[in-house]
């Protein structure tokens, strides 16, 4: 087989596969959410309970990518900077949310935490509900996306060339100005990517929010439940022009994140040279 036939070969099979798995589902969200035309479509996204759901969507998964983008990278950090006993362990751990069912996390919150538990009734003795809250919806993205940062983080810091920081070290700099001038530079687009990829999962999580939010309309009722619900009522418009507005939320992130990563012309590189100008300055006495 030529080099070309192999090359249009290829070609053939990924675009199949994108069209086939990407393209026409998009695609026919889109067309299902458009279908009345836009005023359906703002008609549909503006319903009260349409509203609540997607700003509590949005502030949930908000709070969970910043639990998780800092938690995430310092677990990071003390995976591939420190000794801790059971390292192995605890390291294919943290890649348990990805094997459990979405669900039996769900359910092993509440078994763990609501009414019925120990803990559970401790806090509502005290007048503090778990369970059935915008607190519990939080709990559950946390768990469900907990690894992506420390997954985005690690290899950078792998990667990262030890004899820069003992150079910064031997120039007298601190491990304070190390950790903000050579390290923190070197993970920012592992750190920033974790943060958009818990967002996005976060925004279409379902299985295990539907158990733990209590699903109450107005309250405690999240934008992937709201639409299945509008789905089950043969409400196909509403439950695509959420789907629209979900896709759309995500997208956005996705950007702002080529954005921040790539403002400048070899972005990276920028705080790479700003590194060797502090070199420099500290080879004169002055930094």
């Amino acid at each position: 087989m030529s080099k070309t036939i192999k090359k249009r070969f290829t070609f053939a099979t990924v675009s199949g596969f994108l069209l086939l798995l990407v393209v026409l589902p998009i695609g026919s969200i889109f067309v299902d959410a458009f279908q009345g035309g836009f005023h359906a479509f703002l008609s549909a996204v503006a319903q009260p309970m349409s509203l609540a759901a997607l700003k509590l969507t949005v502030i949930t998964s908000l709070i969970a990518a910043l639990i998780n983008t800092i938690a995430g990278t310092l677990v990071a950090f003390g995976f591939e900077r420190h000794r801790i006993p059971g390292k192995t362990l605890l390291n294919s751990a943290v890649d348990m949310p990805f094997a459990i069912p979405t669900t039996v996390s769900g359910l092993t919150f509440i078994f763990l935490y609501g009414p019925a538990s120990p803990i559970g009734k401790w806090f509502a003795s005290h007048g503090i509900k778990l369970m059935f809250s915008p607190f519990a919806i939080v709990l559950a993205l946390v768990f469900i996306t907990f690894p992506y940062t420390i997954r985005s983080v690690q290899p950078l810091l792998d990667d990262l060339d030890g004899r820069m920081e003992e150079a910064a070290k031997t120039l007298g700099a601190s491990g304070g100005m190390i950790l903000r001038t050579i390290v923190l530079p070197t993970v920012a687009p592992g750190v920033i990517s974790g943060f958009t990829l818990t967002f996005s999962r976060a925004m279409a999580e379902f299985g295990s929010v539907v158990l733990v939010s209590g699903n109450l309309p107005m309250r405690t009722q999240v934008s992937s439940v709201y639409l299945y619900g509008l789905s089950q009522n043969y409400d196909n418009q509403g439950a695509a022009a959420i789907s629209v507005v979900l896709l759309v939320i995500s997208f956005i992130a996705l950007v702002a994140q080529f954005y921040i990563l790539h403002r400048q012309p070899g972005g990276r590189s920028t705080a790479r040279s700003s590194r060797i100008r502090w070199f420099q300055r500290a080879d004169r006495g002055v930094a």
